[in-house]
């Protein structure tokens, strides 16, 4: 949030500037305080002498209340939050609006170009850029020229431009691509909580999870699927058909490539199938920092020939790259309308079904290659006992006796990693102290059993 003090001339030129650089970051407002005010010659030079021992009037003093690492992710400053709202404490600026003047008069542009400039560069310095090098000092500027420009305060506005207020938007958008494309990455970074587990193995996610980003003028309700594959049992069968039902009660649709793949030709006939489907469909290049920027520039290039897509929008889902500008994009494309879910919910899931998923996530990256995804997880407790512990009891469920063995490691070792990771991630999505027990049962092709799917989880009311 964005507290301004003794701004009321500028108010709509200082909040543009100062959310437009947080968005550029991928940090929604909502998840930072800072506040913003205007001051005399004579209160930012006490400012500068007691606070950096300066005796001068400058034009803008920042003051970070944190140690930014981006990209942000609130989780990182548990210590460092406003209690009320949550809020990352992330500093102060002050800007001396009579050097405001001078400044803008002196490079002829209007004091709206110049205040928000000032908002812009001290922004940047709460989240960590600094010019004491000439490298630091150009990057800075391009950042800063590049925001503002995109924000429409351009060095030849002549008046203060207007922060809309823009009509509510609520609506679904599923999150579709083959295996292993970074799907279940991007929903947690877009959501800013863990709402599906990750691995590098694909087909990690088998259920519909939904994950709710609240915005202050949307609310996007993101559909994460299965990745689009050829099914080979009745689990593969469930799988796709929560991919068809995800597609048909959506308002829009965000494709994701893999740009370490590229583009390939499962991934043009989808995209064609989608665009025949929906009018609003937005393509997602991930993972690209993996890749050089003339491989990107291809599949961008292949891209650029579906004029019926709504954007297209480069990300890295692991380092939270370009999380804010495909939100943006994803908000243009949703109906008006009331919120769908409450403010305090990021997931419809419930604590059983994410602690089955952190278990089977935590199987799935330790076992490595030897037990392919013939992995399943039931609870069979979860209770909070009256000493304020978590009491969870699971069976890790392999397909044949074979595996047994291998699940359980040599003198229990496996299970017992799988299961004090699995702990770890558990308590810190509860904030509670949890006591994991873990078994490991064989139920031979349990992935083509009607029965045990049930039990699983794996039913038609689920998708």
């Amino acid at each position: 949030m964005i507290e301004l003090y003794d701004t009321t001339q500028y108010r709509d030129t200082i909040l543009i500037a100062a959310e437009s650089v947080l968005r550029h970051f991928g940090i929604r407002p909502k998840d930072v305080d800072v506040s913003v005010e205007l001051v005399s010659e004579e209160e930012i030079c006490t400012l500068n002498r007691e606070e950096r021992g300066i005796d001068a009037v400058t034009d803008v003093l920042s003051f970070p209340g944190v140690e930014v690492r981006l990209p942000f992710r609130k989780e990182d400053y548990p210590f460092d939050t406003d209690p009320e709202t949550g809020a990352v404490l992330l500093g102060e600026v002050y800007i001396c609006l009579a050097r405001a003047l001078e400044q803008s008069e002196a490079y002829n542009h209007s004091v709206y170009r110049e205040i928000g400039f000032l908002t812009a560069h001290a922004m940047l310095h709460l989240l960590g850029f600094d010019h004491e090098s000439e490298e630091e000092r150009e990057e800075m500027e391009r950042l800063q020229d590049e925001i503002l420009n995109a924000a429409g305060i351009t060095r030849d506005i002549t008046a203060e431009p207007k922060r809309e207020e823009l009509p509510f938007r609520a609506g679904y958008v599923a999150l579709l691509g083959r295996p292993n494309a970074g799907k279940s990455t991007l929903i947690n970074a877009l959501v800013g909580e863990k709402v599906a587990i990750v691995s590098w193995k694909p087909q990690t996610t088998r259920n519909k999870i939904i994950g709710i980003v609240n915005e202050e003028d949307a609310q996007i309700v993101f559909v994460d699927t299965p990745g689009l594959h050829a099914p080979k049992n009745k689990l593969g069968k469930f799988m796709m058909r929560s991919v068809t039902a995800a597609l048909e009660e959506v308002d829009a649709v965000v494709y994701v490539i893999d740009a370490e793949k590229g583009m390939t030709q499962e991934d043009v006939a989808n995209l064609e199938r989608y665009l025949d489907a929906k009018d609003n469909v937005v393509a997602v290049v991930n993972k690209v920092d993996h890749v050089t920027r003339e491989k990107v520039g291809e599949i961008l290039v292949t891209l650029s020939r579906y004029s019926r897509l709504k954007a297209v929008v480069p990300t890295s889902a692991l380092r939270g790259k370009n999380i804010g500008p495909l939100i943006a994009e994803v908000k243009k494309l949703l109906p008006v309308g009331e919120k769908i879910y409450d403010d305090d919910l990021y997931t419809d899931r419930n604590m059983r079904f994410m602690a089955a998923e952190i278990i089977r996530e935590k199987a799935l990256r330790l076992l490595d290659q030897e037990i392919p995804y013939g992995i399943g997880v039931a609870i069979n407790r979860y209770e909070l006992g009256d000493n304020g512990v978590l009491q969870i009891d699971a069976d890790l469920i392999c397909q044949k006796a074979g595996h047994k063995p291998i699940v359980l490691g040599k003198q229990g070792a496996m299970i017992k990693k799988i299961s004090t990771y699995a702990r770890q991630d558990l308590e810190a999505m509860t904030g509670e102290k949890v006591y994991l027990t873990l078994w490991v049962r064989v139920k031979e092709d349990w992935r083509d059993d009607d029965r045990i799917l049930n039990e699983l989880g794996y039913t038609k009311q689920d998708y």
